[in-house]
């Protein structure tokens, strides 16, 4: 019985978790004796061990592994039953098992502690990607879990108080479960379902298979739920405490003084923000809101007695306070929010970055003070000064995650730390301090009413532009270059992937591309994609690409276009080619000493090998309407990827760098032979590996250098959570260098 048991588990995690019932049959009947084995023996099994669930799903019976075993959490374990296991291993890869120090957790599943657990749940046949499927739909400290909240009620984020600050995954429930039509997101590719998964560490690899895996968690969860004995009538007390998710009035006040409410009697809550429910038409908490119900965004209070009262002219001081060169409104001072002797505060409605999409928040802008006394906002040229490296919006968003923080920023070609705590700017070459003030930007009573009644954009449209970027810095037409910060986890990320194959470079800024015509189509074109591909998501990689610096204006423009932007090789096609290693991006930036790639979104989508003579992929099944989505050099392990459809590809950033020296040190890095101009020989292997339809043969070929005495440069496979590709000239001969740049790649 152990042994039939361990020979599912093994079958059902390498099919990704879960199995239909009636294929498990078939697997096993081919390989056992017939009249000992039977459906019923196989039901016994299922029926005798928990660890194998038997679920429906779209009124098929499927049976879905699970497991007790977890990852041991403990910092310090003096013995215990879990796993102690990298959870980056066993994702495929930890990069700090490649640094100099290692990883601090075990890399081996068979370790004297790791091997005795798995003996002990039947699990020492499974390898370490059978063991990463079972773990992650079966102990819920790995992946996020989905938001319910999210799943319940209207709007963007239902009932989510959190929005796109929640830390759960906003995906929709009954998409898990079965097809779904609603408007909630069914694409773990969608700006917030992806970047909590990447939070957590989980890699680009096993983003295909995120759905299966939740579709299994949530299989396995309506299961429990459903076997689960009822409370007996019991009520479950909770001392009238509401849970941590909902918890938002504990959070930090939205005012601008520090007002305790010490007078307020006990067992009433201190109204501190402005009901955003109330504000848009309605709250059906009335009276009993936690928060205050205001028709403005805004609401100005004085201290009287043990309560607040109203000031009368609240638009009119808003008005003024929203003028960073006013201290005082109508007998107020912002300075140190007070009406003579009485405390003043100001309620408001949650920030702008907070909660995005839903009307009337506040959006708050930054200000400086140049020595004129005129209040410049960040990001602006106003006055004649240097545009500021960092927008209002980033302000707003770094200081809502940390009030006492310290940043750095540039303008021109001087550096500057902004101190949220003293609200003061410090030239650092300098040292002369400017002071910084926060301040919101104005809404009257009639624009809060216009806002209020005017129909809102479609939840597709407010979708479309990833939350990461400076909406305020995205024109309507055309594009914008934002800088990143060095320390931002966004540039760290392109800086790893960059670096993998690029030592002996220095990374002289990073910017993002915010082109939002270009987003909104590439978006389109990835739900064609999907549409047309059953509804399943379609590979989406993130891949370099060297040009020179007279094309890149005109690639953040339009996107991409070998026809205008040069002659692109055409080893494996008429199109844009793209590099899963930045080492061969780097060829095609040109001669000088400062270089731009770029790291491109493309949809890849299905591939195959591609030939010199296509001009599009070629079609699949012979025919005219089902075709490949692009061409690569290499079906197995692809490093160069040829796009014909610039629809298909989002320029996501630009980094500019230059050679810290002529050659990387031998001892740090083997530099790979390149010809000194774009063109280059290609010596084909001799066997044919692949045969690709109209082309009789395709020659599964490895580039070669041209110089027989420098090593050759050999892709390694990417372990990063991006990656990318690039193309080279091949003949079925060694041929002479040609002068007609018939390589470029711009």
């Amino acid at each position: 019985m152990s042994t039939m048991l361990a020979s599912i588990m093994k079958k059902i995690c390498a099919n990704n978790g879960a199995m239909l019932y009636d294929d498990l049959l078939s697997d096993f009947r081919s390989g056992l004796w017939d009249g000992w084995y039977n459906s019923d023996f196989v039901d016994r099994v299922l029926e005798e061990n928990e660890s194998l669930v038997t679920v429906w799903m779209n009124g098929q019976k499927m049976v879905v592994a699970k497991t007790g075993v977890k990852l041991c959490r403990a910092k310090d374990c003096n013995g215990c039953m879990n796993l102690h296991l990298c959870k980056f291993f066993l994702f495929g890869d930890c990069q700090y098992g490649r640094g100099r120090r290692g990883c601090r957790f075990s890399h081996n599943l068979q370790t004297e502690q790791n091997a005795k657990v798995l003996r002990k749940h039947g699990l020492n046949q499974l390898d370490r990607s059978e063991l990463c499927i079972l773990l992650l739909q079966s102990d819920n400290s790995i992946l996020p879990p989905v938001c319910h909240s999210y799943n319940n009620g209207t709007g963007m984020y239902g009932r989510c108080e959190d929005g796109e600050s929640c830390k759960r995954m906003h995906i929709c429930e009954k998409y898990l479960r079965g097809p779904c039509q609603c408007s909630r997101a069914h694409d773990f590719y969608e700006p917030h379902p992806l970047k909590i998964l990447q939070d957590r560490g989980v890699p680009t690899e096993l983003m295909a298979s995120m759905k299966t895996t939740y579709s299994n968690i949530e299989n396995l969860r309506i299961t429990a739920k459903a076997k689960a004995p009822q409370n007996g009538g019991k009520v479950q007390e909770n001392n009238g405490k509401r849970g941590a998710r909902n918890n938002n009035w504990q959070k930090r006040p939205s005012v601008d003084a520090s007002a305790t409410g010490s007078g307020v009697s006990r067992g009433r809550r201190e109204k501190t923000e402005i009901c955003m429910y109330f504000i848009k038409g309605h709250c059906r908490n009335g009276d009993n809101c936690f928060k205050e119900h205001s028709k403005v965004p805004y609401k100005w209070e004085v201290r009287d007695g043990l309560n607040w009262a109203a000031l009368p002219d609240n638009e009119g001081i808003e008005k003024d306070y929203c003028n960073p060169a006013k201290t005082y409104s109508s007998g107020v001072c912002f300075d140190t929010m007070t009406r003579g002797c009485d405390m003043v505060r100001r309620l408001s409605t949650v920030s702008s970055v907070i909660q995005p999409n839903y009307i009337l928040t506040t959006s708050w802008a930054w200000y400086w003070e140049d020595e004129y006394s005129n209040w410049i906002q960040y990001a602006s040229a106003d006055g004649g000064h240097n545009s500021a490296s960092i927008s209002s919006e980033e302000l707003e968003q770094k200081f809502n995650q940390d009030e006492k923080a310290e940043l750095e920023f540039t303008a021109g070609s001087q550096t500057y730390t902004l101190s949220f705590q003293d609200m003061i700017q410090t030239n650092k070459r300098y040292g002369t301090k400017k002071i910084v003030r926060r301040r919101p930007v104005f809404v009257s009573a009639a624009d809060a009413e216009i806002s209020r009644t005017t129909k809102s954009a479609p939840s597709s449209q407010m979708k479309s532009l990833p939350s990461h970027w400076n909406k305020s810095q995205t024109p309507e037409i055309g594009y914008k270059k934002i800088p990143l910060q060095t320390d931002a986890n966004e540039y760290c990320a392109i800086e790893r992937l960059f670096k993998t194959t690029m030592h002996g470079f220095k990374i002289i800024r990073i910017e993002r591309i915010q082109n939002r015509g270009l987003w909104e189509v590439f978006q389109w074109q990835k739900d064609q994609m999907k549409k047309n591909n059953s509804g399943k998501n379609v590979a989406e990689k993130q891949l370099f690409h060297g040009t020179d610096s007279k094309h890149i204006e005109a690639i953040c423009y339009n996107n991409f276009d070998w026809r205008i932007c040069g002659t692109h090789g055409t080893a494996y096609g008429k199109g844009s080619y793209f590099a899963k290693d930045a080492k061969y991006s780097h060829n095609y930036t040109g001669d000088s000493t400062t270089r731009s790639m770029f790291v491109c979104r493309v949809l890849v989508g299905d591939y195959t090998v591609g030939h010199s003579s296509y001009t599009r992929p070629p079609s699949k099944d012979g025919g005219d309407t089902i075709f490949y989505h692009s061409c690569v050099n290499n079906v197995q392990n692809p490093s160069i990827f040829v796009v014909f459809e610039k629809h298909q590809i989002y320029p996501e950033y630009l980094i500019t760098y230059s050679d810290v020296q002529s050659q990387p040190s031998s001892s740090y890095y083997t530099t790979p032979s390149y010809p000194s101009t774009v063109n280059r020989r290609v010596v084909p292997p001799t066997t044919s590996t692949y045969r690709p339809n109209p082309v009789p043969v395709t020659p599964a070929y490895q580039p070669q250098p041209s110089v027989p005495v420098t090593p050759r440069y050999q892709p390694q496979t990417s372990t990063s959570s991006y990656s990318s590709s690039y193309s080279y000239a091949r003949s079925s001969t060694p041929q002479p260098p040609k002068q007609d740049n018939s390589c470029v790649i711009c």
